[in-house]
């Protein structure tokens, strides 16, 4: 019988590394795939989970989660967002409920030593979450809220709670060692899928009409190009912000943001649990009868 079938209740910490995908920042070409992440922005982040094994196969795990994400469209190589100059951070506070599939568990422990056994498991996972968050702008020494100023002159704030749709896969050693409690020590890849495109507050395609925002916090930092003053190569300061057209019209087509894909966020963790041992069976002090438990 496989030793970590009798382990099916842990507790833990986790700690390691966050960036995300979206409108800010990136590589060359304008798109969204894990290539145009900037690792130059990567950020730390903090974990606290609970895993309950219910099947050989299968276990459910509960995470509270805090990342830190970043961007500045200053690293970007792509000359369209490098001179458009928006930036941002954003903390996430997510609560995720997931289950994990053990696709390989090692039957025999890795190490033969008698006072201490190892053991090692790996699992793809997947589940659902929920977060807040409330991306802000470096600007005049301080970091200013985004979402109530509207910068995508958007009629309505977008919403600080989002779902997300966490997916990845993990490994952990669990650590067996003769007269001292159970330990486990594991790497892992989630990666959220949101449903907002609000995480860098850039999303709208247009630029917003000064006229129209809130104030002037607004409208400077709606078009943060201006901030670059006019020596830009190629006349990339008339590709940005509002140009009227003399009829109360936009005449810049050059896009602000790409609303046609959502935003998502991710994580690499290196955690730290403890593992409470129960027997297959166990006994009954007042009828003595055997009963059953899940591994």
């Amino acid at each position: 019988m496989n030793a970590q079938k009798n382990y099916n209740l842990e507790y833990g910490l986790a700690s390691g590394f966050s960036n995300y995908l979206g409108d800010i920042g990136g590589k060359g070409a304008a798109r969204k795939n894990f290539l145009d992440m900037k690792l130059l922005k990567t950020r730390l982040n903090q974990t606290l989970f609970v895993r309950y094994k219910f099947h050989p196969k299968f276990s459910v795990k509960g995470v509270i989660n805090y990342l830190r994400i970043s961007g500045d469209d200053k690293l970007s190589t792509n000359l369209g967002r490098k001179y458009r100059n928006l930036s941002f951070r954003n903390d996430i506070y997510d609560v995720e409920t997931t289950i994990n599939y053990f696709f390989y568990n090692s039957n025999l422990p890795l190490s033969m030593y008698p006072q201490k056994k190892i053991y090692f498991a790996s699992y793809f996972f997947s589940g659902l979450g929920i977060f807040y968050h409330n991306p802000k702008a470096f600007y005049n020494n301080d970091w200013v809220d985004l979402q109530p100023l509207k910068t995508s002159g958007q009629s309505s704030p977008y919403s600080k709670i989002g779902m997300c749709i966490p997916m990845g896969i993990g490994f952990y050693f669990t650590i067996i060692k003769r007269g001292h409690m159970t330990k486990r020590i594991g790497l892992e890849v989630n990666w959220r899928y949101t449903n907002t495109d609000y995480l860098d507050d850039v999303s709208s395609k247009t630029w917003a009409n000064p006229a129209n925002l809130n104030n002037s916090l607004a409208s400077n930092l709606s078009n943060r190009n201006p901030e670059l003053g006019l020596d830009q190569p190629n006349g990339f300061s008339n590709n940005y912000g509002w140009i009227d057209d003399g009829n109360g019209n936009n005449a810049n087509n050059s896009p602000r943001g790409n609303p046609d894909s959502k935003d998502s966020y991710l994580s690499l963790n290196i955690s730290y649990s403890m593992v409470i041992k129960g027997s297959p069976y166990r006994r009954s002090s007042k009828n003595r009868k055997i009963q059953k438990i899940r591994f």
